[in-house]
Parts: structure tokens; sequence; C-alpha cells
């Protein structure tokens, strides 16, 4: 058995600060080599505010959501509206039925054609006006927003596509107003995190089709002692690629309202109240790394995620965590954690090979590990026979006041094989969906717990498929030839339609990993945890039909790789209708090379409705984007909303990046713009091949 750090250490190529400005001098400031820690004075909206929010932003009361502090709101017919009108000409209908397919009969298909004229027309809310009468609400609600500053702005739609006439139009239109606040603290330093959210759109007759309000007011408590910068440096590179260079700011990190992550107190068996009682403060850090395209020879930049560490560690605020692990060379896992420091009670989300280890919440797990294998040509596995494997069990501690830290360790296993399931369910008639977090156990294990957190609830339908760590492969994103096969080596030439394993065997499918302009990481089999985010990536199909880059960073391999249109509802296995990718900048308007969303992504659309991801830097939200997310499409907390709606709104209540989103467009301007997720609502018709005639794009 080998006890891990996080990700072996690795060396520095280069370093950058980024620190926000400090006060006046003299003006409080604290103690050279400390700061203060902020205690929470209310923790979101009262009674009376809340009241004051429903009055003053001409809300009926009753449809505020409100939630344990949190209050929030979405006009659905409003927000973030794109005009259209339905397609009634026959013969125009009789063109798109012939190219659409319509696996999941669970409601009628809308052939919406988006209304340029309509959209063309349309007008803003003025951005001063809005950040006037935003301001004024608030103040007359009686909020404290004195520290905060508006940042206005719009969600932008963009399109392009051929008309009947032959002809190519385009359009850049402004959909909405937005004023988002922005917190920091007396020295200058921000406040960020689900936490700290304030936000209102409006439409262009200045009407409020969006309102959320996340903030616990706080004041100044006792100075902490800061860990240094070259401390910090370090412990950074412990989790981030070799030669990354690291981006470093020092902030206020603020848990999620909601608890996230759905766990249970293991000492009194309730879920344990998000009520923080202080903030502290953090080091918010990305990793820049290089990546070279064998195809094109063109070197991309990828920046992760921003991850935290905290910036002190006073064990009155951090809490530790010790785990023991047994079961080397067995086929029987057993680990328990001792977890310390902080403020009680603690949450515990642990992180292995089987389902059944992720659904734990107390202080230990049992479960039997598992590894997704392939037979050998010919062969099939034996009933009981297990395959040698490294198991990396990890557990999340989470303190009263959203603080996490997480262990983790190895250990050699008799694992079980996770095979094919070709003679489990097809049936395209139950919603589904799945999920790819290949960086796990050692990252981004709470927003993946959070996504199937969101998805727990009624209509979310059967999961799939998990895959986590070095089961996420590239061929998951893959059709093969001939498709529904299994392919040698399916973890780089595919199986994305094979029985339940790939992303075209369920609707909906999240995609919790790293990304840029050009490509997002995937894992291989037997992969050590050191691979992630060093040398396996899925690049994007535009550039000579796509690569499969791995596994040596030293001497990498390309694999290249045709998955044009390989994402999609068009094949026998084939359900997937959504792809919604947790990826830093995948979606950013163009790359490097001056290529648009359309020309890099476009051609693995093998009828995929929507792509969803990000124009920018995606932030470490503790669960809450991908749980909002979920719940929004589901109509958890309120009236159901869009896929597309549903992805903006979460990002912009839990500061999850600047979210995008792209799809297909077809004769006449149809596109899938207004799909619902299955059993909600109406969808549009599944575009493919030379149907498709143009592409439409979002982004905030």
């Amino acid at each position: 058995m080998k006890n891990l750090n996080p990700i072996a250490a690795v060396m520095i190529a280069g370093i950058s600060f980024c620190f926000l400005a400090c006060s006046k001098s003299g003006e409080n400031r604290p103690a050279p080599g400390t700061l203060p820690v902020y205690e929470v004075t209310q923790s979101g909206a009262n009674d009376s505010q809340v009241k004051g929010l429903a009055e003053n932003f001409k809300i009926p009361r009753a449809r505020l959501s409100v939630r344990t502090g949190m209050v929030s709101f979405i006009d659905t017919n409003q927000y973030l509206a794109i005009p259209s009108q339905t397609v009634t000409d026959p013969a125009s209908l009789k063109q798109l039925r012939a190219s659409a397919r319509n696996e999941i009969a669970d409601a009628p298909i809308r052939y919406d054609a988006i209304d340029f004229d309509a959209l063309n027309k349309r007008s803003v809310f003025d951005i001063a006006a809005a950040s006037k009468s935003s301001t004024s609400a608030f103040a007359s609600a009686g909020f404290h927003m004195e520290s905060a500053k508006p940042v206005t702005g719009h969600t932008v739609f963009t399109a392009t596509y051929k008309k009947e006439d032959g002809s190519i139009e385009s359009i850049n239109k402004q959909l909405d107003t937005k004023v988002n606040y922005r917190f920091t603290d007396k020295n200058g330093y921000p406040f960020i995190g689900p936490g700290a959210q304030v936000q209102v759109s409006y439409n262009a007759t200045g009407m409020v089709t969006q309102l959320h309000y996340a903030w616990r007011e706080v004041k100044a408590g006792p100075d902490v002692k800061i860990i240094n910068e070259s401390e910090a440096m370090n412990r950074m590179a412990k989790l981030l690629p070799a030669k990354a260079k690291i981006n470093m700011r020092l902030v206020y990190w603020c848990p999620p309202f909601e608890n996230a992550m759905g766990s249970v107190d293991a000492r009194s068996n309730k879920v344990a109240p998000p009520a923080p009682t202080t903030i502290i403060p953090w080091y918010a850090f990305t990793g820049m790394i290089e990546i070279k395209d064998s195809a094109t020879g063109r070197i991309s930049k990828m920046i992760t995620k921003e991850r935290l560490i905290p910036a002190t560690d006073d064990p009155q605020y951090i809490p530790s965590a010790h785990i023991k692990v047994s079961g080397a060379e067995s086929a029987k896992v057993d680990a328990s954690v001792e977890p310390s420091g902080g403020r009680p009670p603690y949450r515990y989300v642990w992180s292995g090979s089987n389902p059944t280890v992720l659904a734990s919440t107390g202080t230990s797990v049992s479960y039997a590990p598992l590894v997704r294998a392939t037979p050998s040509a010919g062969s099939r596995f034996a009933p009981n026979e297990t395959l040698r494997s490294n198991e990396i069990v990890s557990v999340t501690v989470i303190d009263a006041n959203g603080i996490a830290v997480m262990a983790s360790t190895m250990l050699p296993v008799q694992a079980q094989p996770i095979i094919p399931d070709t003679h489990g369910p097809l049936s395209h008639g139950v919603a589904s969906y799945g999920c790819e977090s290949p960086g796990e156990p050692e990252m981004w294990t709470q927003e993946r717990v959070g996504w199937q957190q969101g998805m727990s609830h009624p209509g979310a339908g059967t999961e799939k498929f998990c895959w986590l760590g070095n089961s996420s492969w590239p061929g998951d994103y893959i059709k093969p030839s001939p498709a529904g096969s299994l392919p040698a080596s399916p973890w780089i030439n595919g199986d994305a339609d094979y029985a339940n394993w790939g992303a075209n065997t369920a609707n909906l499918v999240l995609i919790n990993g790293d990304g840029w302009p050009d490509g997002f990481t995937a894992m291989y089999p037997g992969a050590p945890q050191s691979a992630y985010n060093s040398s396996v990536y899925l690049l994007v199909p535009g550039n000579a039909g796509g690569t499969v880059q791995m596994p040596v960073p030293s001497n990498p391999t390309y694999y290249h790789v045709n998955y044009n249109g390989s994402w999609g509802p068009v094949g026998p296995n084939d359900r997937l209708y959504w792809l919604a990718g947790l990826l830093c900048e995948c979606l950013d308007s163009t790359d490097g090379a001056g290529l648009n969303t359309g020309q890099r992504w476009g051609p693995a659309f093998g009828g995929l409705h929507i792509y969803t991801g990000f124009a920018s830097n995606a932030a470490y939200s503790a669960g809450a984007f991908p749980k909002a997310f979920a719940e929004n499409f589901l109509g958890v907390y309120g009236a159901t909303q869009t896929i597309l709606n549903a992805w903006f709104n979460a990002s912009t209540s839990t500061s999850e990046g600047t979210a995008a989103a792209m799809g297909p467009i077809t004769t006449g301007g149809v596109s899938d713009v207004n799909d619902y997720y299955i059993g909600k609502g109406s969808r549009g018709p599944t575009i493919t091949g030379s149907a498709i005639t143009g592409w439409w794009y979002m982004h905030q």
C-alpha cells in the first residue's frame, strides 16, 4: 500500500502573480503576514428583505424561490428569449422530417425557426438605467451593498447560416442586460464563489427576467497568519502538471448556501446545514500548460480550472483528515477517515471505483473494487474473475464552514471487471444521463457528486454510466466503424455507441474535466493519476479528423482518429441529445488559429442538439454549478427551464465561468435552442450531415 500526496511534486516552469490592490495606506490594514477572517452576521435575506425584493423588482412574492436565505427568480418565457416562429409550410416540413429522428416519443418535435427579422429589431435595456434601478431596489429592500460594485453586460447570440436562396446570413445580437455585483473586503480582496453572487437580468422593456441573491453579510474578525507566497506556490505545484505556469490570487471564497454535496452528518444522521459562521482567505490559482497538435504543429495553451487552497494553516479554521485503508491484493476495500480541526460537524465525500462508495456519507466505506476492462479477442471474462488493478481511494472532508480537505491513498487490489452490458436495457423510451470525470479521485470530485445529487430528483431518469479517473477514455466520444462495435483498443479507437458504455448511450452527458478551445482531457486504462492533465487529450475534430494524444509527456504518442459525426442520437444504440462540458474555454468564440466553434466542434455533430460549455476559465463551485444546472432543467424548485437557459442560469447564480453554447441550424433557420430535457417539454429536430446549413452560438 502506498500513501500519496494529492499529486507527485513537480517543477514550476514560470510564475506570475495576480493580487488585487489593497485599501488606502494606513486604513485598518492587517499586520504584515496576516489577513482578517470574516464573521457572518446575516446569512442571506430575511423575510422583510424578501418582501422588499418582490415589491421593488415587481415580482409576485409566490414566484420567488427562497431556500436557506438564498433568493432566486426566473421568468422562463422571457429570460434569454430567442424569438422563433413555427414552420408550417408542408414542403419545408417534409424536408425537415426526412432528416430528423425522434427516438424518444415522450413529446412532439417542434419545428421552430429562429425569427431573424424579429431578432434584428430587438433592443436592450440601457446598462446605466439597469445598474441604477437594481442598486436602488436592493437599497430600498434593506440590503447592505456598500462593499459591492455593479458590473454590467449582455448575453450575446450569434448565428451564421445558409438561406434558402443560397446566400449566407449572419447575425450578432445582445439578448438582455445583466447587473452582477462584485464584493470586496476592506483591503480590496474579492469575495468569490457560489455564496457571493447577486445578479439581476432585464429584458428590453426593463422587466426583470432573472434575479439571484446569495450573499452573507460579514464583519471583520480576528487576523489569521497567512501562508507565505513561496510555500503556497509549492503546494499548488503538487496539484498541477509538470511545467505548469501558475497564476494565483488571494480571495475570500464563499461556499454555497445549499448543501451541494447532499451528504449526511454521521453523528446526527441529519443533513448538515450550510451555515458557515466564518469566511477565511484562500489562494485561488490556475496552471497554464502548452499542448502541441501533431496534425497541425500548432501549440495551444490550456489553462486549468481555478482551484483553491486555504491561505492559512490555523487548525481553528482548517480541518485535516487522516485516511486508513486495508484490502491490499484482495477483492474488498475497507477505508475510514479521522477528521480533526476546523468546525464540526463534518461531511464526507468518498470516491473509488465502485459506485456504491459514491453514496457513502459516513466516516468509513467498504466495497468491492471494479475496473473497466475489455476481454481479449474472441474470449469472455469468466464468472467471478478478477483483474489486478491499482485502486485509489479518496475522501473529501467538509466542515461546517464549507472548508474542504482531501486525503487519498493507493493500493493494489483484485478488481471485478466492468464489461459492456450487451444484454441490458437499450430502450429509448426512458430518460438517461451519464458522466465522464477523468480527473478523479484527486480533482473535481465535488463537481461530479453535485451533478449526481442534482440528477437524483424524480424525472432525471437512469444513470447509464459514470466513468471516473482512468476509466474515462477518449474513445467514449468516438463512434467506431462499424457503428455499435467494440474495436481493438476502444479507449482510443472508439466505443461511443457500444452497449451502455460510451457518450452516445445516454441522453445528456456531463464532462467534468479540463479543456481549452481545441480539446479536453481524458485518461486511458491503467493510467496513473499523474497522467491526468499531463498527456492524455482528445483534440477537436476540425483538425484533420481529430487526434488522441497519449500517454508519455516526454515522447507523446498521437493517434489520428475520425470522430466526424460521432455525437448524436442517430444509431441503434445512440441517444445523445446534449453534451455538457464543465470545461475551461472549450467554447471560446475562436481559437488561436481563428477557427470558430462550428469549425472546431461542428464536425463531431452527428445529430447532437446542443453542446454547452464555457468561453472562459471555469471555477471551483463545490458541486453547486452542476447541481443547479440539473435542478434547473428538471424544474425542482420552480418552472422547468430549457437546457440552454438552465446552463446559463446555473452559471450566473454560482459564478461558474462565462457560459456558452452552440448548435446546428437547418432549412429556414430551424434549430434546437428551445429544447427541454426528456419528459419536461418539447425538443427540436435532430439535424444531421448535409441538413446542417449553419451554426448558432451564445455566450455571456
